[in-house]
Order: C-alpha cells, then structure tokens, then sequence
C-alpha cells in the first residue's frame, strides 16, 4: 500500500494580519484592541479580549512546509501560494527564507523540503523514548513474520506515524514515517481512540466530518464510540483496511506503567498473505506487552 503521506490541512493563519498579502505586522495592529491594564488585550468597547500572541509570519512559514508531502514532493511558487491562500508576492518572500535556511531546496522553478527540514522530523522521533523503545521489537516482529510492522502516535484525530519496519515482500503495507491519518479509520487509530475518556473523545471529535472511505468505517461519532467499547474489552483491533483495498492490519496498544496507551503498532500485509488468525494476533499482543514493559 503507497500510504498517503498527509491527510492533514494546511495550518490557518492564526494572529491579526496587517498586510493583505499575508505577510504583514504580527504586533495586532488595526484589530480595534488597545492594551488595557496588565497587558490585557481591550477592546475600544470596554470588554475583555483575550490578546492572540501568535506569528502570522511563522504560522505562515509553517504552512508552506507542511504542503510538501509524499503525493506533493514539488511545488512551484504559485502552487505554494494556492495552497496557502497568499499572493505570490507574499508567498515568495517565506519561500526565500526557508531556501536560506535550509528547509527548502529549488531546482529550476520548483521547490522540495530540504535536509533541515527532516532533521527537525528526526529530532521530533529521537525525543519519543517509545520510538526508541519499539524499534528492535519491531524489527524482530518483521523478520519473524516478514509483514511490516508499524508505530504511531496519537494527534488530535489523527494518527502520525514514527516508525516503520519494512518488509521485503513483493505485496507489502508501505505508509512512510511523518505520514498522518485519519483516526476512526485506521487500526491504531481505534487502539488509541479506545483509551480517551467519554468527554475527551467528544471534545476530539466535536464537529468532525467523518469523510469514510470505506462503507465499513464508522459514519458518526456514535458509530465510532460503540467500535471503541469494543475495541477497548478486546484489547487489539484486526480488520480489513478502510484506506487500502487488500490490505489487512492487526494492532495493538503500546502501554505505560500508568497504564496509558502511549502509542499502538500494527502488523500489516496483503489478504493474500497475512491471516487474522489467533497465533498471529498473539504475537502482535506479545511484541506490544514487550515493549509495553519498557515504557
């Protein structure tokens, strides 16, 4: 399976712009709010506005990162700037920056995230001590089944994934580090769901558009809530994938000694090769108490 390497949005543009082009003042000016006593945002009307202390700037260099991606490797300067609803002018002057720091590359008139840019990435997993964690038990899980076996974490609604332990099969599960998904619909995704308290998985997913590739992926939050009831007393999920035609996953939750699922790992391949059978779910629940026990 190609695995998308993002299902995420561009990053909005957060703070009070003062140029129209996206890459004005980030002080707030022109927003009607003068600084009331203790530096408290005031608006001319007498009542309390909580003051916005984020970069446009930033937020907007962030975007254009984000944008690149594993179906987007390239871009132009135009298609930057669509994607992230600037001028080309404004979009030029974040490209130029990044291209001299290092997070940007350009070849002719095109642009690709640069080194830097993944070292920041690589900082990001070797920060995680359950990257560091999972990794020989993962490794050992794929050479003894010969499925790729992968690890991810849980963000917002999303799942990222950290690490990935690629089989060498012909037919082979293949969703690359840094790529994000959908929760409801991923396997992990379920695992980790199925750990958040009652108030905490409605907060997640208040408003939230259930956009199902699959007619077996849950349509609503209380389509969602009784697969997690579930999930939760089986402790592992193993279907069929709702992202990739032929594709099976079987995951289990990575605990710690409070006995929070930090994280989940799945052992994935094609229908034609890998089997939901009992011995093979137990040995995705043995690698992941393995690992749970290093937490």
């Amino acid at each position: 399976m190609a695995g998308p390497a993002t299902w995420r949005g561009v990053v909005g543009a957060g703070g009070n712009d003062g140029g129209k082009d996206g890459g004005g003042d980030d002080r707030g000016a022109g927003d009607g709010t003068s600084q009331g006593p203790g530096g408290r945002g005031q608006t001319l009307g007498g009542m309390a506005k909580e003051p916005d202390y984020r970069s446009n700037s930033l937020l907007r260099g962030l975007s254009i990162l984000e944008c690149f991606g594993h179906r987007r490797a390239e871009m132009t300067l135009t298609e930057i700037a669509e994607a992230i609803s600037v001028t080309s002018s404004a979009a030029y002057r974040f490209v130029v920056t990044l291209e001299h720091e290092g997070y940007l590359a350009r070849q002719d008139n095109r642009y690709r995230l640069a080194p830097r840019a993944m070292s920041l990435g690589f900082r990001y997993l070797s920060s995680l001590d359950v990257y560091d964690i999972a990794r020989l038990p993962a490794d050992a899980l794929r050479d003894e089944t010969g499925f790729t076996v992968h690890v991810a974490v849980l963000h917002g609604t999303e799942i990222v994934y950290v690490y990935r332990a690629l089989s060498d099969r012909a037919m082979v599960s293949n969703v690359p580090v840094g790529s994000r998904l959908p929760a409801f619909s991923t396997t992990m995704g379920r695992v980790l769901l199925s750990d958040l308290t009652e108030p905490e998985l409605c907060r997640r997913f208040e408003g939230y558009d259930f956009a199902r590739m699959s007619p077996r992926a849950p349509a609503t939050l209380d389509d969602l809530r009784e697969l997690l009831h579930e999930d939760r007393a089986r402790g592992y999920v193993a279907q069929r994938s709702h992202l990739a035609t032929g594709t099976l996953s079987i995951a289990a939750p990575l605990v710690s000694r409070h006995g929070r699922y930090v994280a989940a790992m799945n052992l994935s391949g094609h229908e034609m090769q890998l089997t939901l059978d009992e011995a093979v779910i137990e040995r995705v629940l043995d690698t992941a108490r393995t690992i749970s026990s290093m937490l």
